[in-house]
């Protein structure tokens, strides 16, 4: 679908939700009414067959596409994806393994809504081992004849065409090698909708329980026309559902977002907590969009579906929560909307697979791709080929001369000059500077992974690099150009060093003929008393927060004492003081300094994580318990499936930030 196609789409969808669904949402949702005629303007357009291709009268959507549907719709009611979703992964389940004929016959119905989806999967003894199940499907000539009972069924009142499994081999072993899947329409005798279910929330969707009594299916509905695949077939769409749940979590978590803001944003105490909250949500919609897209490139994404589902549904939950102590008692009040989104969290922790079953999954996946080698999680895939060979020079730097200098230096907490000078050689200390300066002229995506890799072998390397790489930067946006030229070759070459001192409440820079005078201080600064330049990021009389440049002994310049730190030690924290001190700059932008800095710090944090986090994984398969390694056991799986989860949603959050900047957004 063209671009302009989509973007018309989604604009399309955010205003049905905004004008039909929010206003009318709290009477469906409190009655548990079906809504009807939600449903049907979701088939005037065509969301039913979103997913499916041209070629059969959908929409031929991508993942992605579909993903932010779903979240448009949550934000307004999360039960209306439901109704969604449970058809699409049913039409699914026909595009990918149906038969020529099923394709043709099914798909057109399904993508205009005559024919309404559902999955018939679990059952009231087994619920979430699918393997468990007892329906059974016997053939009868032409037709089999299906008994046996499932739950949790969403559709199972107002849909018509639900793809069921079935044992069609009790005898198999193992049971999936028996299992088969049929897509049973209501028509025949023997279905029964047992019962209606009510639930804590996703209210307003029917999820009924069905009772099959000797129900006859034609054969030419066998999924496929083969039997014994329907496990690979129900299980083949989990990728897209889980995805899809993460998508509704995000809408929700979005939503109460929003709701938080509008109550709080005259409350300064409220805004630490909207931040964090807005920062999950974020990083949950990140993890969302890049499962999607691998999704979409055709690429195995079972570990990132489950990572997303994982992260965004717990997201919601907690901001769920959070956004309910933020309002206080208003919170509480059934008129309101944060109630509804409190009750809606628990769904998505379970559907598609418990948030316990992902963990497992995550952490068996992990350990399958990546054993004990390093780079777990670290994917390079869909950079350009300079960009490639350039991070995996540093990483083998690191590998030979970082990480080997580690423990003398930390041991002596001196500075890794030797170190700082073997990485300049690469040209790293000059990534930021342009080409005709003799820079490497890198874009801040590969600064942030060159920043994270030095920072898997030692955080104070990465710092000291990420410092100066940054001051270099600030320089060659300063006027005028001989300041340039005399300061960005050597500081390129490493022949000078620079740092980055932060001083922007407790220091001013007064104009002071062609140049400017600093005065002020900057507490607690990691910047080494041998730096040739120092970058000061402080308040101009008019431009706001500017970068100026100070050299190194400049009259009216002292350090105070140097200060160990708990961490980065060869990297230790002085008081400097400005008194009447000459700079140059302040036509550097400040704050796009500052920006820069802190993708460093946020990169400096993910290669402390990744390391930590591939000791952790190395261990666990070293060390046994009770005779297997703990990775086997599964309190470790657990751990570890969290600790990916979250240095993948910090990485995401880190590389999109580095992105905006490099489009200067």
């Amino acid at each position: 679908m063209p671009t302009r196609t989509r973007e018309a789409l989604l604009a399309s969808v955010r205003e049905f939700v905004a004008k039909e669904v929010i206003p009318t949402a709290p009477a469906l949702e409190h009655a548990d009414a079906y809504p009807h005629q939600l449903v049907a303007r979701m088939r005037e357009q065509g969301l039913f067959g979103a997913l499916v291709p041209l070629e059969y009268g959908g929409l031929g959507l991508d993942v992605t596409t579909y993903a932010r549907v779903i979240e448009e719709i949550c934000r307004g009611f999360m039960s209306l994806a439901g109704v969604l979703n449970s058809h699409t992964m049913a039409a699914l389940i026909v595009l990918h393994h149906g038969t020529d004929e099923q394709r043709r016959r099914l798909l057109p119905r399904f993508a205009s809504g005559e024919a309404r989806g559902g999955l018939c999967l679990t059952e009231p003894h087994a619920g979430s081992d699918v393997q468990a199940i007892r329906t059974v499907a016997r053939r009868d000539g032409d037709r089999y004849r299906i008994s046996g009972s499932k739950m949790f069924v969403t559709n199972g009142r107002e849909g018509n065409a639900f793809a069921l499994l079935a044992l069609t081999d009790p005898t198999a072993r193992p049971p999936h090698k028996g299992m088969s899947c049929f897509i049973v329409e209501k028509g025949e005798p023997g279905l029964h909708v047992v019962k209606s279910m009510a639930k804590l929330g996703y209210k307003g969707v029917d999820t009924a329980e069905l009772l099959f009594e000797d129900f006859r299916v034609p054969a030419s509905n066998l999924v496929g026309g083969v039997s014994g695949r329907g496990f690979q077939h129900v299980m083949s769409g989990l990728e897209t559902g889980r995805i899809n749940i993460a998508a509704r979590a995000v809408g929700v978590a979005q939503a109460a977002l929003d709701e938080a803001a509008r109550h709080e944003a005259a409350a300064r105490e409220a805004q630490p907590a909207l931040a964090d909250i807005a920062t999950r949500v974020e990083a949950a919609r990140l993890l969302t969009y890049w499962a999607a897209g691998m999704k979409d490139r055709g690429e195995r994404c079972d570990l990132e579906a489950g990572m997303a589902k994982l992260y965004a549904s717990e997201t919601a939950q907690d901001v769920a929560v959070e956004t309910m102590r933020l309002l206080g008692p208003a919170a509480q009040v059934t008129s309101g909307i944060v109630e509804r989104l409190y009750r809606d969290t628990p769904l998505m922790i379970i559907g598609e697979g418990t948030n316990e079953i992902q963990r497992t999954i995550i952490c068996k996946n992990l350990l399958q791709r990546h054993g004990d080698r390093p780079g777990a999680l670290v994917s390079r895939d869909g950079l350009a080929t300079e960009q490639k060979q350039m991070v995996l020079l540093v990483r083998q730097a690191v590998e030979k001369d970082v990480i080997p200098a580690v423990e003398e230096y930390e041991g002596a907490g001196t500075y890794p000059a030797a170190v700082v000078a073997k990485l300049g050689e690469l040209g790293i200390l000059g990534m930021l500077v342009p080409g005709e300066y003799g820079g490497l002229g890198l874009d801040i995506v590969t600064y942030a992974m060159i920043i994270e890799e030095l920072a898997r072998g030692w955080t104070t390397v990465a710092g000291l690099v990420a410092r100066h790489a940054v001051a270099a930067h600030a320089i060659a946006g300063m006027e005028p150009r001989e300041l340039r030229e005399r300061w960005l070759s050597p500081l390129t070459r490493g022949e000078r060093s620079a740092c980055l001192v932060h001083a922007a409440g407790t220091s001013e820079a007064r104009q002071d003929g062609p140049g400017w005078t600093l005065s002020g201080s900057a507490p607690l600064a990691d910047c080494d008393e041998r730096a040739d330049a120092i970058v000061v990021l402080a308040p101009g009389e008019e431009s706001g927060l500017a970068a100026f440049l100070v050299e190194g002994g400049a009259r009216g310049l002292s350090f105070g004492e140097a200060r160990e730190t708990l961490g980065a030690r060869g990297l230790p924290l002085r008081d400097l003081r400005f008194d009447g001190v000459r700079a140059h700059g302040g036509s550097s932008p400040g704050l796009a300094t500052l920006a820069l800095a802190r993708t460093a710090d946020a990169a400096t944090a993910l290669g402390l994580a990744q390391a930590a986090f591939e000791a952790a994984l190395r261990y666990s398969q070293q060390r046994s318990a009770f005779g297997v390694p703990i990775c086997q056991h599964q309190a470790i799986q657990l751990k570890l499936a969290d600790m990916a989860t979250r240095i993948t949603a910090g990485r995401l959050l880190t590389y999109r930030a580095a992105e905006r900047l490099d489009a200067d957004v």
